[in-house]
């Protein structure tokens, strides 16, 4: 059964720890297994002309293979070992990690900030176009 909720929901679920999240990291560290590389993220539209603008400058393109491997669950800019964005990647993706409690205050940001959830897949498609001009 299906039960409708909010990502407000979500977040607030998760800020008052009511969540178990996976531990893959090796010894408190990333192990860049990409199992936190979702498509589907909350992002601002600060952040989001942060990357256009990475990624057009950096050319980087979506990793189609991963598209295969994963059925477009996985993040267009992770390419199976590593993150493409890294550096001006969304906070939600900063803060996560899977061998810690999340952040009370970065989570009431998701909240009370203006963020939307997005498919980073369209998003992919969308800047690819430069390219392709």
């Amino acid at each position: 059964m299906l039960v409708k909720t909010t990502i407000r929901e979500i977040i607030e679920t998760i800020a008052k720890g009511n969540v178990e999240i996976t531990d893959n990291s090796i010894c408190g560290k990333c192990s860049k297994c990409g199992e936190c590389c979702t498509n589907l993220l909350p992002i601002s539209q600060k952040e989001l002309n942060t990357m256009q603008k990475y990624v057009i400058d950096n050319k980087i393109r979506p990793q189609a293979q991963m598209l295969v491997m994963q059925n477009r669950l996985t993040c267009p800019y992770y390419n199976g070992k590593k993150c493409l964005i890294y550096e001006v990647r969304p906070l939600i993706c900063k803060e996560f990690y899977c061998y810690k409690k999340p952040n009370i205050e970065t989570s009431k940001k998701f909240i009370n900030d203006e963020y939307i959830t997005v498919n980073m897949w369209s998003i992919a498609k969308e800047i690819d176009k430069h390219f392709k001009e």
